[in-house]
């Protein structure tokens, strides 16, 4: 049994709220596991949130049970995001005798408000800044009203944990202290998401009714800056050329109607289904032939991570965190963010060859083995941890 006792402040904190809070729900699965003393302070949702044995959840009740809004900045945001720091704050006091290390996942309101605490009890504390959106994370405080706490939050917070070189450069330019960065990646469960046999994979496209289809998969939210118009219009090059291709877009958003009305305008919506929030990822995942990821920004995407683990070809933009991932035309192809007949081009080029699909399937499932298993991804964070109560 580890000595580590650890506090973790994340407001989303489930498997299924997307992004940061399925990451620091599986995290916090695993590090439980592996014997590490854990505190969860988390908001109450709308929706259940899975116990943890084990695991002491305290769940802050806030003016709205929902998620945030997808506007970032939104007055929304700010009353839920001040409500749950209060609440917070409130906590770590009552609690303060049962941790000695308090991680943040974002650089937003709750560290600011309960950063002060905490070193007044002499508590170390890190911080995970995603880059995702919503929030008010580091890198977006620099012009702003709250651009003079950075300097609070360099002196006083004691790791800062960035997942992408692209993000340790964000944070060097603000001034935070290289000496305070850590990088860690985001981890996947591979034991949830993993290769299927050609016979499972058979039996999922029957039961999705997708049989003898060639089937495209992005998962994520329908939010501005995934690269979703870029999709759709790419697809329909496809579908022009392989009329038994299927698109499933799993994941929802406030551009939902939208894409939908686009795809009915480009005559592909009998093509294009919205599968909105799913469960059973995985099983999507495994139902499909290729993943496609077309965003224009992102610190390390978990949908990406758990396509790979699932051992399938990706094709995903180039940009940020992504190329920290994979290796252009190794265990993904990438292609320009936007380029609408780049990504068509790639998709048509894996559609008509299962050789190079197989092996950039191949090679993403042992990328994904070799550095982002969410086991070797604990085994960083407990020796972060380590270091700093020592």
């Amino acid at each position: 049994m580890s000595s580590l006792r650890i506090c973790i402040v994340s407001p989303l904190f489930h498997p299924n709220t997307g992004g940061p809070g399925r990451q620091a729900f599986t995290m916090a699965e695993k590090l439980n596991q592996k014997g590490v003393a854990l505190t969860v302070i988390t908001r109450e949702l709308d929706i259940e949130i899975p116990e943890l044995s084990g695991v002491k959840i305290y769940r802050i009740k806030t003016v709205n049970p929902g998620q945030y809004s997808l506007i970032r900045f939104s007055l929304i945001n700010i009353i839920i995001s001040a409500s749950f720091s209060l609440g917070a704050l409130a906590r770590l006091l009552l609690l303060r005798k049962q941790f000695d290390i308090v991680q943040f996942y974002g650089a937003s309101l709750p560290l600011l408000i309960c950063l002060p605490l905490l070193k007044v009890l002499k508590k170390e504390v890190v911080v995970k800044v995603s880059g995702a959106k919503p929030g008010m994370e580091m890198g977006s405080l620099k012009g702003s009203i709250l651009r003079p706490l950075l300097s609070v939050i360099y002196s006083l917070v004691d790791r800062i944990i960035v997942m992408s070189d692209e993000l340790r450069h964000k944070v060097l330019i603000e001034g935070f202290p290289e000496k305070k960065i850590a990088r860690i990646p985001n981890g996947v469960n591979t034991e949830l998401f993993y290769p299927c046999s050609d016979k499972e994979r058979k039996e999922l496209k029957n039961n999705n009714k997708l049989l003898n289809k060639k089937v495209l998969v992005y998962s994520g939210w329908l939010v501005e800056g995934k690269g979703l118009d870029t999709l759709l219009e790419a697809f329909r090059l496809v579908v022009s050329e392989n009329r038994e291709t299927k698109l499933l877009l799993l994941g929802k958003g406030p551009l939902k109607d939208r894409l939908k009305d686009k795809a009915d305008s480009l005559n592909i919506s009998d093509k294009v289904c919205f599968k909105g929030n799913v469960t059973n990822v995985h099983e999507f995942l495994n139902s499909a032939d290729i993943f496609v990821f077309p965003s224009f920004r992102e610190g390390m995407p978990n949908s990406l991570l758990e396509a790979m683990a699932c051992g399938l070809p990706v094709i995903a933009s180039r940009i940020g965190g992504i190329v920290d991932i994979v290796e252009d035309n190794k265990s993904a192809i990438l292609f320009d963010p936007g380029d609408v007949s780049g990504l068509a081009s790639a998709i048509i080029k894996l559609l008509n060859n299962d050789e190079i699909r197989q092996a950039l399937g191949a090679e993403a499932r042992k990328r994904i083995e070799g550095g982002f298993s969410i086991d070797r991804v604990a085994d960083e964070y407990i020796k972060l941890y380590e270091k700093l109560a020592a």
